[in-house]
């Protein structure tokens, strides 16, 4: 029998055969909105702020291991994940070890927490959940007030942890919902990152892009640079002022570094100078902007004692992945494309990379989204590369009811047919004409579709871990 060490409490503690299945029985256990991303998102300031204190007391019963490792924090509507891809790949070619922090994931979740590009070995995965759940368990029990552990605030920790554990140079840490009230905004970050904002999870977030900018915005520290893609006026106003108030010094996309060409070959001008002739490894048009967004960052991250080399930034520019992301495979002759859009903006920037990659080529759409977007604005945007619609929905408590979907589409005129699950869907799209394979609309959608094809193999199965562990 091996023991371990709790990071920082000094207390020996024997593991207890905890399996991948028993961890992932535990995390939903402690389930709530969109599986636990804040503790209270339809609450008021005060039970948001109960969260962060619940996040901070569990951290603390784990010696701060979010302490050990110099952070990059990164917020935004969309971007985020290919934005912190770009940087963890730069970093890990010049020989760093780098913890990369994100969600949701496509297919298992020990893809949340990778180190150099690699998810947590399951054994890894349960050894975290076991940790940091008898933390749990003892806060909860000294501290009832405090409240219960969430799913998202574990595996938050699980991720300080592990970083800390493998003794990580850098974490990349990517905020799961808005900013100001995330359970990841307990960090004192190197630089803080924020990619492009849209109008999204309004319900919670509110209305506009001020009401957004300022939830995005609340990661900005004191003294800390903060770096952020270009913005429509009214979140560039809402960023700069409370970068004002707070004392972070910020720069700005399209203000402070620009660049030309394509995601090919590109480019950048900025603090560090003229880079040309860079190519990315994720495609699309889109990605220059954060491709840049990432060097302002890697540049900050230089700046604070992280050796950087030129060649390792080219490299890792050009070799960084991110499934689900315009993503291409061929199938049977046919291309299939997947792409984790689910905002009007990322909507439009999909149409510019399809133009890009495929031409005026129409594409069958597999599409579902969640409860909480705009459908009819996503289908408007989307519509030029749309020829046919399979319309259905993930196997996802928040996902839409796709009545909903075909309802604005066939308000949009665009043709349609329901499909009862992302397989059902991904079928009937191959068995139509030869025309390319789209999915999108949701990353869950995405990842359901990769499995339909045969690319991953999903997780276990959520309802009946929880009808075992009860």
């Amino acid at each position: 029998m091996t023991t371990i060490r709790i990071m920082g409490t000094g207390v020996k503690s024997h593991r207890i055969d905890w399996s991948y299945k028993r961890a992932l029985a535990e995390l939903w256990r402690r389930s709530s909105y969109e599986r636990g991303l804040i503790s209270d998102p339809f609450g008021d300031a005060s039970r948001a702020e109960q969260g962060l204190a619940r996040m901070r007391a569990l951290l603390a019963a784990l010696g701060d291991p979010h302490r050990h490792v110099p952070a990059v924090h990164i917020a935004g509507s969309k971007g985020k994940g290919s934005t912190g891809a770009f940087i963890a790949s730069a970093a890990s070619q010049a020989g760093h070890r780098v913890g990369f922090y994100t969600s949701p994931h496509l297919h298992r979740f020990p893809e949340r927490i990778s180190i150099d590009g690699q998810s947590l070995p399951d054994s890894e995965f349960a050894e975290e959940t076991r940790a940091v759940a008898s933390a749990a368990r003892q806060l909860e029990t000294s501290q009832p007030e405090i409240g219960q552990v969430t799913t998202f605030e574990m595996l938050t920790a699980m991720a300080f942890n592990a970083f800390a554990r493998r003794r990580c140079r850098l974490a990349v840490v990517e905020v799961g919902l808005g900013g100001r009230y995330d359970s990841t905004n307990v960090v004192d970050p190197t630089v803080s990152v924020i990619t492009r904002i849209d109008l999204e999870h309004i319900s919670v977030l509110g209305p506009t892009y001020a009401d957004i900018a300022w939830q995005k915005a609340g990661i900005l520290r004191r003294g800390v640079p903060s770096v952020s893609s270009p913005q429509v006026p009214v979140a560039e106003e809402t960023i700069r002022k409370v970068a004002r108030e707070v004392g972070s010094p910020l720069q700005l996309g399209g203000r402070d570094w620009i660049w030309s060409g394509t995601w090919r070959s590109f480019e950048a001008k900025g603090p560090w100078g003229t880079l040309s002739r860079l190519s990315l490894g994720i495609p699309g048009p889109h990605q220059i902007e954060n491709a840049c967004t990432a060097l302002a960052a890697l540049h900050n991250i230089a700046a604070a004692g992280i050796h950087l080399t030129e060649a390792a930034i080219r490299t890792g520019l050009g070799t960084a992945r991110w499934p689900g992301r315009f993503e291409r495979h061929i199938i049977d002759g046919r291309d299939v494309y997947f792409d984790g859009a689910h905002t009007p903006a990322a909507a439009i920037a999909l149409v510019e990379a399809w133009r890009d990659a495929v031409g005026s080529t129409p594409a069958s759409v597999v599409i579902g989204m969640g409860a909480d977007k705009d459908v009819e604005a996503f289908l408007t945007a989307l519509r030029p590369l749309i020829g046919r619609l399979m319309v259905t929905r993930a196997d996802s408590p928040r996902a839409s009811d796709p009545d909903i979907i075909a309802q604005a589409a066939a308000a949009l005129g665009i043709p349609y047919e329901v499909q009862p699950s992302v397989a059902a869907a991904v079928e009937a799209a191959q068995a139509r004409d030869k025309a390319p394979v789209l999915i999108t609309g949701s990353l869950f959608v995405v990842g359901e579709g990769r499995e339909a094809i045969g690319l991953a193999e999903p997780d276990l199965d959520w309802l009946a871990l929880n009808r075992t562990a009860n």
